[in-house]
């Protein structure tokens, strides 16, 4: 059977696909921003050779060569360091923060506040989390990616299953009183 959706509730479809989009979208920015904000980046070293070469005015002095590369050894080891401990505090905030509008977009869903408002949410939280898998990767260990990884699919699936059960309440026509 072939349904027709009139003309008007068609743009009201659309529109509603387009406003949650943009909420996704909106929130997913915001999202990545706040975590710019309090949890920044580290520096990556920066050695101006041309500027401080101070080899140049030593006649190309052999040790001056192996003190540069020694000096520059050890930044990189230390902005390593710093980058692991960055990728891990990322992980952890990026997936708290996706969970939390996981949560929030299935609540708004399930209280009929509207689909489009739910589901942006809810893309949001799913940014989220991949941000956090995608960036805080080589920083978390093992043990924590699991137990988020398991938090999260218990959640979804969750949801997943509250979804169709509305989605079966509301398509199931309620029984004729008899009188």
């Amino acid at each position: 059977m072939i349904t027709i959706i009139p003309s008007r509730q068609y743009s009201f479809t659309l529109i509603n696909f387009i406003i949650g989009i943009i909420i996704a979208a909106v929130l997913s920015m915001l999202l990545v921003l706040g975590l710019r904000i309090f949890i920044p980046a580290p520096e990556y070293p920066r050695y101006d050779y041309a500027v401080k070469n101070p080899c140049l005015n030593l006649n190309n002095e052999p040790d001056c060569y192996q003190r540069q590369r020694e000096e520059s050894r050890v930044q990189q080891e230390a902005y390593e360091v710093k980058e692991k401990d960055y990728s891990g505090r990322i992980f952890i905030a990026a997936n708290i923060m996706g969970l939390i509008l996981l949560v929030v977009g299935i609540i708004i869903f399930s209280m009929g506040l509207g689909t489009n408002i739910g589901a942006g949410i809810i893309l949001s939280g799913g940014f989220g989390i991949t941000y956090g898998y995608t960036l805080g990767w080589a920083g978390a260990a093992d043990g924590v990616k699991f137990v988020f990884g398991l938090v999260i699919a218990i959640l979804v699936i969750a949801g997943g299953i509250m979804v169709n059960r509305m989605r079966v309440r509301t398509m199931t026509p309620p029984p004729h009183s008899m009188r």
